[in-house]
């Protein structure tokens, strides 16, 4: 009995170590899609990871992040829609799958942003408390990840240079935030690290 027990613990850790090395084998294939620019092979592949880890929330939302960044470009409002459709599917699910999440409530609030940048007569109005709530409450969460702050901060920057209210006090704080994506630490495997790259855009168009 005992050799058996025995038998039966070293067979869950072997599948257990078998599917982490896939997984992560997986997440780095579909991230080097992406970074490509093999959108639909990363959203494939991420879907498909997804599908095998039940728990795993990033693949959910990176599937929803590839879609987002993708719909910012995409002059087809039928298309567009689609992945921002698609976008919403994948947050609904790593919602389901890790409550509470700073990272995924923020992407949310990015997803609403991407529905306001293609129609803003449409969806300004009815989006623009529902992005402030989702990125405030990242923030209450989350304080000091950058890209929460990033995309409040951005948001009102264009809401401020639709009004034509004076840009300064918005680019003083995307300065401010720079220093957090040097500081900012995550345990996580495949956490979300990106950003600073967009911020360092926002400070250079202050700059212009």
């Amino acid at each position: 009995m005992k050799y058996l027990i025995a038998s039966y613990i070293v067979l869950f850790f072997s599948f257990n170590g078998v599917a982490q090395a896939n997984y992560t084998e997986g997440m780095q294939k579909a991230l080097q899609f992406w970074g490509e620019g093999k959108t639909a092979e990363a959203v494939a592949l991420f879907e498909r990871i997804s599908q095998v880890d039940s728990e795993a929330w990033l693949p959910c939302y990176y599937s929803a992040n590839v879609h987002i960044a993708s719909s910012f470009s995409e002059k087809d409002e039928s298309l567009r829609n689609e992945m921002l459709e698609q976008a919403k599917k994948y947050i609904q699910i790593a919602h389901a799958r890790s409550e509470d999440n700073a990272e995924i409530i923020t992407l949310e609030g990015l997803l609403y942003t991407a529905y306001v940048a293609a129609d803003p007569g449409n969806f300004a109005m009815k989006y623009a408390p529902k992005i402030m709530e989702l990125h405030d409450r990242a923030l209450s969460l989350d304080p000091i990840n950058p890209r929460a702050l990033m995309n409040k901060v951005e948001f009102e920057m264009g809401t401020a240079q639709f009004f034509n209210e004076d840009m300064s006090p918005y680019c003083q704080r995307v300065k401010k935030i720079l220093s957090t994506f040097d500081e900012y630490e995550s345990s996580e495997p495949f956490a979300p690290r990106y950003g600073k790259e967009r911020l360092i855009q926002l400070i250079e168009n202050c700059n212009e």
